[in-house]
């Protein structure tokens, strides 16, 4: 089945799904290593490969694709210096800021439901 609510060009105005700030939330910094990429760049400006020793169970090719939605969204920086060797580094736009309180609060609540798995599982 179709949903009605997603047909229709980008340039036409805005339906309930592209309009609706959940989505747009969820479109930015839904996935699954967006949070822990911003968790990573809220203490500084950091490389690939040192994102990737950081997060050692995400692919090359899936974080690559986090970052490159991490700064389509404008929530992060993304610098090329060419310098010999060349290389990349990522930095929370300014933009991005405005996601840490969200960020924080969403590492309390998983730092609260963990206890509660714990005990839980010992119970």
């Amino acid at each position: 089945m179709v949903s009605l609510y997603s047909i229709g060009a980008r340039d036409e105005a805005p339906t309930p799904m592209t309009d609706c700030p959940m989505t747009a939330a969820l479109n930015a910094i839904g996935g699954k290593w967006a949070l822990i990429c911003l968790y990573f760049l809220d203490t500084g400006t950091r490389r690939f490969n040192e994102l990737r020793r950081l997060m050692p169970d995400v692919s090359h090719k899936v974080l690559a694709e986090t970052l490159r939605n991490l700064e389509q969204e404008g929530l992060i920086v993304r610098t090329v210096h060419s310098l010999a060797p060349s290389h990349v580094e990522y930095e929370i736009s300014p933009h991005g800021e405005s996601v840490l309180p969200l960020m924080h609060a969403v590492r309390a609540w998983g730092r609260g439901h963990l206890t509660w798995l714990r005990a839980r599982a010992s119970g």
